[in-house]
């Protein structure tokens, strides 16, 4: 009878061989694991930058809407508008924003009246940065071009309650009749230092020739050095005029 030679076809792999597989297999399974990572990321950096423009965008449109109604008098028993204090929080300058309006008379109704003054809930505003996350204890109101992260805070007649985390920077500058500037710019839209002319806001007579405010502000991702540069910061600049001013 005739033998068949099986030791060719049940013959298995060298170790060379062996070897040879397992660092093609390892050089595949690399590049794999670099494009879900490198995947990963982008995604992580999208998402964090789209969170960071909707709280933005969310801060201009409730700054807008507050500070077009800025000095709203209708019946002119009072000085009503923007407004100086030694509390930095509640101050008219560079980091900070404050003013009234009078808009109801608080009865609760549904219907608008105004009474003359603007001590009713919603009368008394305020825009400023703090030094912390916007939660736990409220830190120290921020400087303008203090690049450090910080809480974007709005105030209705009492404490400041967090409208956008991570904001590195916040500064306002106001404009007169003549589109004059009450501080000199920067090319970026931030601000160098009080003109001479107008060195400072604190007097009714220059607080009362504001006739628009421009704000410039700059967010910063909520772990910024997990993205690459360009993709760490969103700059919003915009400017609003008072309707009310100059009435």
């Amino acid at each position: 009878m005739k033998r068949i030679d099986f030791s060719h076809s049940m013959a298995g792999f060298t170790l060379i061989e062996v070897m040879i597989a397992m660092v093609i297999l390892g050089l595949v399974l690399t590049g794999i694991v670099k494009m879900f990572s490198s995947t990963g990321k982008y995604q992580t950096a999208q998402e964090m930058m789209v969170d960071l423009t909707q709280d933005m965008r969310a801060a201009k449109q409730l700054m807008t809407y507050e500070i077009r109604e800025a000095g709203c008098n209708p019946r002119r028993k009072k000085r009503i508008g923007f407004q100086i204090s030694t509390d930095d929080s509640a101050d008219t300058d560079a980091n900070s924003i404050h003013f009234t309006t009078d808009r109801d008379n608080g009865d609760g109704d549904e219907f608008l009246e105004p009474d003359g003054d603007a001590d009713d809930p919603g009368e008394d505003i305020a825009f400023y940065r703090t030094f912390d996350n916007c939660f736990g204890t409220v830190g120290a109101v921020m400087a303008a071009g203090d690049r450090r992260p910080g809480c974007l805070r709005y105030a209705q007649g009492g404490s400041g309650q967090p409208v956008a985390a991570n904001i590195i920077d916040l500064q306002f500058n106001y404009y007169d009749s003549n589109n004059n500037p009450f501080y000199q710019e920067n090319a970026d839209g931030s601000l160098v230092t009080p003109l001479v002319a107008l060195q400072s806001l604190g007097s009714e007579t220059n607080l009362d020739r504001i006739r628009s405010v421009q704000v410039f502000m700059m967010g910063q991702v909520e772990n910024p050095s997990r993205v690459t540069g360009s993709n760490q910061t969103w700059t919003q600049r915009f400017r609003i005029r008072v309707r009310n001013a100059g009435k």
